[in-house]
């Protein structure tokens, strides 16, 4: 109990330079598995090993004799580990700023529990033959990882950049009923856009495996259904951005919109010329890392016109406006 009590002290009571490099990790670590676990689909190695939570009936680990798809496919498994390596670190930065920063370490405790939960989705995705509704449903969860993750980071940020000051707003500058409005529907058509692009990606030719089941959909119907939510996407933040050009908003919200239009008109290139050129692999790559990037730009989007979080400042002690998670 004594060692215990003593571990516990020497864990940190403020946000530092380290709990901010703590939270980029979460981020892009988290970003960056969603990209290899891609990479594993598009070289059909998504069976590379296949049994969970071995990697054969005989062994934990890739064999010679599995060649290179069973080592891209112990390899992203690996990966996994360094992910709750990261989240524990993280976890442990901010943990004795409970009373305080709830909301930062609840974020925190969500992350370091969805990792397990991926793997176990993962472990049923190998189970189920790479069933594209569990390879979907894999892929969701890692984007809700990466939001929790931009929030995180999000909010790290605000508390180091007014170290010590309470009551500092998130919000830092006019927001108008209309930005106000359309926050949520940003937020709510990008993740409807992720759900149908696994619904469309399920349909398409890379598999994971030449074996593996698909979709029955016409790839044409579910593609045009993907872009209903991309233009209402495309129609929030451009009012948004009209709103801000016309009202006097902060540099951190013009950004933050900026950012958005920018991934959206990237994505949106990536996704017309992926389609009419037959799916090429890197560009399919690319535009999963887009739908990561773009699910964390949303949500600090959000953040930055509706999100009540305030920094908590020093003092743990002190009451704060805000104690439930937010």
């Amino acid at each position: 109990m004594a060692l215990t009590d003593s571990l516990t002290r020497r864990l940190p009571t403020r946000i530092t330079t380290m709990t901010r490099i703590l939270a980029i990790a979460t981020l892009v670590s988290n970003i960056g598995i969603m990209v290899t676990g891609g990479a594993v689909r598009l070289t059909d190695s998504g069976l590379g090993c296949p049994e969970w939570p071995r990697c054969t009936p005989e062994s934990w680990v890739s064999t010679p004799e599995m060649g290179i798809h069973g080592a891209i496919e112990f390899g992203n498994r690996l990966l996994t580990y360094v992910l709750i390596a990261i989240s524990v670190a993280m976890f442990l930065a901010i943990v004795r700023l409970w009373d305080s920063h709830r909301p930062l370490v609840v974020r925190s405790l969500l992350i370091g529990l969805g990792i397990p939960l991926q793997g176990v989705i993962g472990g049923i995705t190998v189970w189920t033959n790479l069933n594209p509704w569990v390879v979907g449903l894999h892929f969701v969860l890692s984007s809700v990882l990466v939001m929790l993750a931009a929030q995180l980071l999000h909010r790290v940020n605000l508390e180091l950049r007014h170290d010590g000051e309470a009551g500092r707003p998130l919000v830092d500058g006019p927001v108008d009923s209309v930005s106000s409005a359309m926050a949520p529907v940003v937020l709510g058509a990008s993740w409807i856009a992720v759900v149908l692009g696994t619904i469309v990606t399920g349909t398409g030719p890379h598999a994971g495996d030449p074996g593996a089941p698909r979709h029955g959909f016409d790839p044409d119907l579910v593609t045009r259904l993907h872009t209903i939510p991309v233009w209402v996407l495309c129609a929030a933040t451009l009012a948004i951005l009209v709103r801000q050009l016309r009202h006097q908003a902060s540099p951190a919200q013009r950004k933050a919109t900026w950012w958005l239009v920018g991934l959206i008109l990237g994505q949106a290139t990536i996704g017309y010329v992926q389609h009419f050129t037959g799916l090429p692999i890197l560009l399919v790559l690319l535009h999963m890392l887009g739908s990561a990037v773009l699910i964390a730009a949303a949500i600090v989007l959000v953040d930055r016109l509706r999100a009540p979080y305030r920094t908590r400042g020093l003092d743990r002690g002190a009451p704060t406006q805000a104690s439930a998670p937010r």
